[in-house]
């Protein structure tokens, strides 16, 4: 399980290399920066030959403008996947927003042992952005902590970044957007018995699941799916939006898995989105709908 410390409470006594920045959407630019200070920490532990020195990663409870890419949960499941041992976090509120860049970073060496800092080369921080790379290398001179500060990462002539993958995320271009994250998109959340009953007199038993609003939204449609669900995978179709057939306007993500019976009510589900398949349409009978659902499913089998 990763450790969550968070700022100005975390106190902690280990030696630490850590990632600067904020993840939203922990693409392959964040990933090779993660690989970077693991491969940081392992070296210094191996030099030191003394207690670990473990590798950390900074980011936010809340999206510091719009909505997140992926919520702090979700990113906290990347985190630990990705062998991180701990997310130091902290509240983008108004306090955090007025603070110096020099403030900042003295509150971080007073809350962690950092040894070396980690971020890209376009990192920001401090009140208006005020600080820049050259303020942390400065800084981390001054106090005898290693500063690396990495290349961006380029995909098909863009910045790999959390603005090219909510572009990605209003086009419905899943295929373009796996490519920038390193793994398919997903969207995690706990399945509601609401709306449960129009997907089973069809035919097709969906799963639901309320979506927040601190997570930043992808375009209406029917997409390929696919899940794991009791150690097995499987591939489905979901709706993402509202379902104009039956006259209900809330937007909810329903997912039919292909192959799968059982009651998944109450259980938390990470659905991979792996290709779109086409927009919402009203149709003018059930009949109808369930002809297009057959189709869909052609195309993810």
């Amino acid at each position: 399980m990763i450790d969550i410390l968070e700022y100005k409470k975390g106190q902690a006594d280990f030696p630490c290399v850590l990632l600067l920045g904020y993840f939203d959407g922990v693409h392959i630019g964040h990933r090779r920066l993660i690989q970077k200070a693991k491969e940081i920490a392992a070296k210094r532990h191996a030099m030191q030959d003394t207690q670990e020195c473990r590798v950390g990663i900074m980011t936010f409870y809340e999206a510091k403008q719009g909505a997140q890419i992926y919520n702090f949960k979700e990113r906290l499941s990347l985190f630990e996947k990705l062998g991180l041992n701990f997310v130091y976090v902290a509240k983008y509120n108004e306090s955090f927003r007025n603070l110096s860049a020099d403030k900042f970073l003295k509150t971080v060496i007073s809350d962690l042992k950092v040894e070396a800092f980690v971020c890209g080369e376009d990192f920001r921080f401090g009140k208006g952005a005020q600080g820049d790379v050259s303020f942390l290398k400065k800084f981390s001179n001054s106090h005898e902590i290693c500063a690396y500060i990495e290349p961006l990462v380029q995909v098909e002539a863009s910045k790999a970044a959390a603005t090219l993958a909510k572009r990605y995320l209003d086009e419905g271009d899943m295929l373009s957007l796996t490519k920038l994250l390193g793994e398919p998109y997903f969207i995690q959340g706990n399945v509601t018995t609401e709306g449960r009953k129009v997907g089973r007199s069809l035919g097709f038993p969906t799963a639901n699941i309320h979506v927040g609003k601190e997570k930043y939204p992808l375009r209406y449609g029917v997409y390929a799916v696919s899940s794991i669900i009791d150690g097995k995978v499987f591939k489905g179709i979901a709706n993402y939006g509202n379902r104009p057939t039956f006259q209900d306007e809330r937007i909810v993500l329903e997912a039919f898995f292909d192959g799968f019976s059982g009651n998944l009510y109450g259980r938390e589900l990470k659905l991979e989105f792996l290709f779109y398949i086409r927009p919402i349409e009203k149709f003018e009978s059930e009949e109808k709908l369930i002809l297009q659902l057959k189709e869909d499913l052609k195309k993810i089998r």
